[in-house]
């Protein structure tokens, strides 16, 4: 079990972590997202909703290779898809996250989930629907809030992951 979360983790941060060299992206999003997927299909028996965040991450790794190959393909539209999708992934994956902690009664790390789960979809709407109404007002400074807004909440994700790899673990299997 604790080769899944460590496949999550590692994902996850791929996903979150852009190194650019001349616009050519050296750690594409794809690779994370499969190593997502790879990790929530090994917890499938743990809970159905790691199952229905591999699925997601397979289609990420999809959309990712998607905007890889062609960026044309990058519409508001097609952007606005990836968002939902992402975000449907993460609220699967830590659904996932919730239900075996609770089965190993934790409830520490059960909320801990829920809230980050909750505080990421939140985030990352707001981003979203500012997008969408382009005001003056929601220039820079706000855009910069949330963009720092999302980078706690993702090391808060991954801190949790990691804290999954030690304390969820162990124990009886599945």
């Amino acid at each position: 079990m604790a080769t899944h979360f460590i496949q999550i983790f590692w994902g996850l941060l791929l996903v979150v972590l852009d190194f650019s060299i001349n616009q050519i992206d050296i750690l594409p999003d794809f690779l994370g997202y499969v190593l997502v997927a790879l990790g929530c299909r090994g917890l499938c028996d743990a809970s159905p909703r790691f199952s229905t965040a591999a699925n997601l991450a397979w289609v990420m790794v999809v959309l990712a290779v998607v905007i890889l190959t062609m960026p044309e393909a990058s519409t508001p539209a097609f952007s606005y898809l990836c968002t939902a999708v992402d975000c449907a992934m993460m609220w699967f994956m830590l659904g996932g996250v919730i239900a075996l902690a609770d089965f190993r009664q934790r409830p520490d790390l059960s909320l801990r989930a829920s809230n980050r789960r909750i505080a990421y979809v939140t985030i990352v709407g707001i981003s979203t629907l500012l997008g969408l109404m382009e005001h003056p007002r929601t220039g820079a400074e706000i855009g910069f809030m949330l963009a720092i807004s999302v980078i706690v909440v993702m090391c808060l994700i991954l801190h949790l992951i990691h804290r999954a790899i030690r304390e969820l673990s162990d124990g009886p299997g599945w």
